[in-house]
């Protein structure tokens, strides 16, 4: 008895044995003939016409010996194997295409796949056809690779930049066309979207090339010095502008969020240039310390933001955005300080052109303003005071030669705040201002 079952037992194992032998040559017998239909489906793609196989995908059944097989197909342009191709080798086709067939079945219980190069003819194009070979590379020259290209005009095509920065658009229509690049949080120099205008000529190779990198942003915080300390709260801006030579016309003014001055406003999407930018408070020209009315490039502020930065200019004072200090003393008509209420409303405005406005501010108990804080310009100031329902008022007086005007006389001084430590807070030093309430109604 004991023999019959180990009998029994061999048997059983010998015969599963056999039918996973026969499992395994079924399979493997299934993967041959997979791989067989994929060098077949290869060699039919080889021999398709090349404007044809461009772009080409297809999914077919083909049934061997009652087993379905699917052969997926596709063809797709590769400009970075096989050797040394440049995007800027226009001359001659600068791409191949890479095919691909893709087999599956119930019986191989996987993917057998074939991968092959066809490489195109020079000058293989249909009659009034050409190529668009766009190229993205970033501020240091290295090419950009993952970023979308759309080409829009005679037709619509739509591509990615592979390694070499480069989207091939082959076959397609002459005509003239918009390449526009998206994605990565691409800008151009001014910022915005890259966008520029190319044209194909039918026969050969045309190729568009961007410089675009990540937006940076720089978010400007502001300082101010009064008689020698810097003053970093409170200090409020309605527009920063940033300068450099590549910008379309030097400079881009940026207004903050809520349309009134602000401890902080942004400048955002800005190409981050090597040599970066100059930054300073206001909207003109005439702000920038580097030009009239002050003129002194050392006093204009340089950021530097890195691709996709964004820089805050706040961590200390030495790289916040100055604003210099208009420091004026208001005295009621007898010479004596205005420090007590009713205090002075005093009104700042340019005199250089500048349409920016400020809002009007009270005197503080030292008869000066609260906030001091301009951009650089050159600026008139009136204050006015009422007292018991009359109204007095008097402009801005700066003391030149060891003396202010007379009292009787009515100075209306055009104010110079072109010095980032301010004008002088004393009374006896050349460059005060004093602010005397000698004539009747309010500011005009």
């Amino acid at each position: 008895m004991v023999g019959a079952v180990l009998l029994s037992i061999a048997t059983v194992a010998l015969l599963n044995g056999l039918d996973g032998a026969q499992a395994t040559g079924a399979k493997n017998k299934a993967r041959s003939v997979a791989a067989a239909l994929a060098e077949q489906d290869l060699e039919r793609m080889r021999s398709m016409p090349v404007t044809t196989l461009a772009g080409y995908a297809s999914n077919r059944t083909v049934v061997v010996r009652n087993v379905n097989y699917t052969v997926q197909s596709n063809a797709s342009w590769s400009v970075d194997t096989g050797g040394a191709i440049s995007c800027s080798n226009v001359s001659k086709t600068s791409a191949n295409i890479r095919i691909v067939s893709q087999v599956t079945s119930p019986a191989t219980k996987g993917i057998v796949d074939a991968v092959s190069l066809v490489t195109p003819p020079p000058g293989t194009f249909g009659p009034g056809e050409g190529r668009a070979v766009v190229k993205v590379a970033d501020r240091d020259g290295d090419p950009v690779q993952g970023a979308t290209v759309d080409l829009a005009g005679t037709a619509s095509y739509s591509g990615t930049t592979n390694s070499l920065g480069c989207a091939v658009f082959p076959f397609i229509p002459a005509g003239a066309y918009t390449a526009t690049v998206s994605g990565l949080g691409l800008v151009d120099w001014q910022g915005n979207t890259p966008s520029k205008g190319t044209s194909v000529t039918a026969g050969t190779s045309t190729q568009t090339t961007f410089e675009a990198d990540a937006a940076a942003e720089i978010r400007a915080n502001f300082d101010t010095a009064v008689n020698g300390n810097v003053i970093t709260s409170n200090v409020l801006s309605e527009w920063v502008t940033v300068s450099n030579g590549k910008l379309t016309v030097g400079s881009e003014s940026f207004e903050a969020s809520s349309g009134l001055p602000s401890t902080q406003v942004i400048a955002p999407s800005l190409f981050p240039f090597l040599d970066g930018y100059g930054v300073f408070a206001g909207q003109c020209s005439t702000n920038n310390p580097a030009l009239a009315p002050t003129s002194n490039a050392s006093y204009l502020q340089k950021y530097s933001p890195t691709p996709g930065q964004i820089l805050t200019t706040v961590p200390t004072s030495s790289v916040r955005v100055r604003m210099p200090s208009i420091n004026v003393r208001i005295l009621k008509s007898d010479g004596t300080l205005v420090s007590s209420s009713p205090f002075a409303t005093v009104f700042v405005k340019t005199a250089d052109g500048c349409p920016t406005t400020f809002p009007s501010q009270t005197s503080n108990t030292s008869g000066a303003l609260p906030q001091p804080g301009f951009p650089y310009g050159t600026y008139k100031v009136c204050a006015q005071r009422t007292v018991t329902g009359t109204t007095s008022h008097g402009h801005g007086d700066i003391r030149a030669s060891g003396s202010y005007a007379p009292t009787n006389t009515h100075p209306d001084d055009t104010i110079p705040n072109t010095n980032p430590a301010g004008n002088p807070t004393s009374s006896s030093s050349n460059g005060a201002i004093q602010i005397l309430l000698n004539q009747s109604g309010p500011c005009h």
